[in-house]
């Protein structure tokens, strides 16, 4: 069977011109007087997404959940139940207060928290729960919120892979005491890094807000009486998350469209399930997860090293928690769907971008891997054309290919002097490499043109203003002033 050259990632987000230009306008105008404006802006789109009262944009979901137990004053003596099927983010803001982390197993049917072993793990020094929405699907919130009402606990949902995940309607974050969401560049809502805490509860955000801000004193100027944290995210980072935001639900159907696409490719394997979906719920699918039922003889680790071998990146079902050497001490009692999670299940190239290509050569090669049994030759569509493409590029010595676009066949090439281009070496890269337009790149002046490149059969495509600072030369996006001192051109060649 066929393989790829370079590997499918295992991530990728869903990036549009509106962030590039939030994040762009926060750049060049969002300092002094308008430092906030972003941020408050994203905290407010948080806020009418979830259908939450406050939101708190912070540095990374750690940062909120650290935050949120400090909040509700979690110290040494305390301890917080969590599930053992979750990535070590989770449990290490509870140590960083000194509190003990308690872990139970996870449900069968969801892969979440279990009410009955958190019940079971309840003693008089517990003070919070945090239920973990593992790879998108919300947890069973009703049971959970009953047990804490019962036993006068909070609830934190650590909905960091939840983003735009539903539980009968209503929006991870939104569904206990307090939410921490991550918009780690892995996640289905990205930002490079950070998080943000919500709340309906005011007296908790009045609090979480004056922790996470330095404790400043209400009236006096660098007056402190407590110890407080930085958790404040930056306004160039919020600017680029108010984008996503107001995208979530384009971002969500597109991960779920590349989860059907998996469903539909690995149909009539036998024992191999992927994530659930209880009655009720809309999982974000933020990874899609197979899980290698007993009648397939390998284990997750066998899986992951045959698919790396065929140039997919995949990766590993989370550990347990009490796996790790810094909290196995910690084990109460057995938590077996855990670890047979662990051992059973792993997670596929889940990019919102993907395409039905991409999923189709993954598990053409996974039911190879499973079975031993072909059902087609995997690279078909723009991945084919990335291999004749990959043989083809070394036939140009001289010529550099920036971006090629195998879905569109477009590509920017760069030589050292464009007075050497011919027709003739024109024409043989759009025929040994198929692409059907090629893009070059002119600085002018702005009186310039570039007439070679026009005989060539060349147009100009695009013109961008320059300015010069710092030696370097700068477009002039947002600037609504300035004279351009040079244009940047795009010349574009199109083949029959």
């Amino acid at each position: 069977m066929e393989t790829i050259a370079k590997p499918i990632l295992l991530s990728g987000s869903s990036v549009s011109p509106l962030e590039v230009f939030y994040a762009a306008d926060a750049a060049l105008i969002g300092w002094n007087e308008n430092c906030f404006d972003y941020l408050k802006r994203f905290e407010e789109a948080v806020c009418r997404t979830l259908g939450v009262k406050y939101a708190i944009a912070t540095p990374s979901c750690t940062a909120a959940l650290h935050l949120a137990l400090l909040t509700i004053g979690v110290g040494p003596g305390d301890e917080v139940i969590l599930p053992d099927s979750t990535w070590v983010a989770s449990a290490n803001p509870v140590a960083y207060t000194g509190a003990t982390p308690v872990f139970v197993d996870v449900c069968e049917d969801d892969w979440t928290i279990d009410p009955e072993a958190v019940r079971r793990a309840v003693t008089p020094n517990t003070k919070a729960i945090i239920p973990v929405h593992l790879y998108g699907h919300p947890c069973k919130m009703d049971e959970i919120n009953a047990i804490a009402r019962e036993c006068g606990l909070y609830v934190i949902e650590d909905a960091a892979e939840s983003m735009g995940s539903l539980y009968h309607g209503r929006h991870t974050g939104a569904l206990g005491d307090m939410g921490c969401f991550s918009f780690h560049g892995s996640k289905t809502v990205v930002m490079g890094e950070g998080g943000v805490f919500t709340t309906n509860d005011e007296r908790l955000y009045a609090r979480a807000r004056f922790l996470g801000d330095q404790a400043k004193h209400p009236t006096i100027r660098f007056y402190n009486e407590e110890v407080g944290y930085k958790f404040r995210l930056s306004n160039l980072q919020a600017a680029f998350g108010l984008g996503q935001m107001e995208r979530l639900e384009e971002i969500v159907a597109k991960k779920r469209q590349v989860f059907r696409w998996y469903q539909e490719e690995l149909e009539g394997i036998g024992g191999l399930t992927l994530n659930p979906e209880l009655p009720g719920i809309r999982n974000n699918f933020w990874m899609v997860t197979p899980v290698l039922g007993p009648e397939i003889p390998m284990d997750a680790a066998q899986v992951l090293s045959q698919m790396e071998r065929r140039a997919v990146s995949p990766r590993p079902f989370f550990y347990p928690c009490t796996d790790l050497p810094i909290y196995q001490s910690r084990r109460r009692e057995p938590t077996p769907v855990a670890h047979r999670l662990h051992e059973r299940a792993f997670n596929l190239p889940s990019g919102a971008e993907m395409a039905r290509e991409e999923v189709r050569y993954i598990c053409a090669h996974l039911r190879q891997v499973l079975t031993g049994k072909e059902r087609q030759n995997p690279v078909t569509g723009w991945l084919a054309r990335r291999e004749d493409f990959l043989r083809a590029r070394d036939s140009f010595p001289g010529v550099e290919f920036v971006n090629p676009d195998f879905k569109t066949m477009n590509c920017e090439i760069v030589v050292e002097d464009v007075g050497q281009l011919t027709g003739k070496l024109l024409n043989r890269i759009h025929e040994k490499c198929g692409f059907r337009r090629l893009f070059i790149r002119q600085r002018l002046q702005p009186d310039g043109d570039c007439d070679g490149l026009r005989r060539l059969g060349f147009a100009e495509h695009q013109r961008t203003p320059l300015t010069q600072v710092g030696g370097a030369w700068i477009p002039l996006l947002l600037q609504p002033y300035g004279e351009a001192q040079a244009y940047e051109a795009v010349f574009s060649k199109t083949f029959p």
